[in-house]
């Protein structure tokens, strides 16, 4: 900053720099401020204030989608998620979708001797993920909370489910073909006195909740009570 001295009229004037002192602030004290940046308040909630996660953050660090019970729960491809006994893969056999939330699906092991090594898987996200519910007891495997036994006859030919509870299941064993599950596959229950021993069951429908029926080698069951009582039809 410059400033000159000149004498007017026998008195000293300092005459300063003029520009200066316009820009020099007015505002009421004289004083001039710089104007600050804008600035981003910071992320954080501030007193009063709610915090709520994005749905899609939520998602991710939460648990995968499975039932409360069985196994956790494994990404799509279920039968691939472990091996048989003897270490071979498993293949993939009877699926079942009551709707697209809701599925079964049937993985095969080794047969022999009139039986074959079972798993049943459960979604309940449309595949997605999937939780075993319920496998043969061949070789005696450990015990696992939530999963059931399924019989250990050969081939499963027909699975149906009326709800989330109510199953069926066919086989084509040299012995008992029919069974029901009321939870949902966990556990199976020979369906006794309608489908003789060693007839193979080759399908299994319901057209309502009452209505059903069994068909076999050996002819076709009905039922009008939900599967309470089976008749075989003419």
């Amino acid at each position: 900053m410059t400033f000159s001295a000149t004498r007017i009229g026998g008195m000293t004037m300092l005459v300063g720099a003029l520009a200066l002192l316009a820009a020099c602030g007015s505002g009421g004290g004289g004083r001039s401020t710089a104007t600050p940046a804008a600035s981003v308040a910071p992320a954080t909630a501030t007193a009063g204030a709610s915090s709520v996660a994005s749905p899609t953050a939520a998602a991710a660090a939460g648990t995968p989608a499975s039932a409360a019970t069985g196994t956790p729960g494994v990404t799509a491809a279920p039968c691939a998620s472990r091996t048989s006994l003897e270490g071979a893969p498993l293949v993939p056999g009877v699926s079942f979708s009551l709707n697209p939330s809701t599925r079964w699906q049937i993985c095969n092991g080794g047969a022999a001797a009139g039986s074959s090594e079972k798993y049943l898987f459960r979604s309940t996200d449309g595949g997605d993920t999937w939780t075993l519910i319920s496998q043969t007891t061949l070789g005696a495997p450990t015990p696992q909370a939530g999963v059931g036994a399924m019989p250990n006859g050969n081939g499963v030919t027909a699975l149906f489910f009326q709800d989330a509870s109510k199953g069926w299941l066919g086989l084509s064993s040299p012995g008992a073909n029919f069974y029901r599950s009321q939870d949902g596959g966990v556990n199976w229950t020979e369906v006794a006195g309608v489908v003789p021993p060693a007839v193979p069951v080759r399908s299994i429908s319901f057209s309502s909740a009452t209505d059903g029926a069994v068909t076999t080698a050996a002819g076709t069951w009905t039922t009008t009570d939900g599967g309470t009582t089976w008749t075989k039809a003419p």
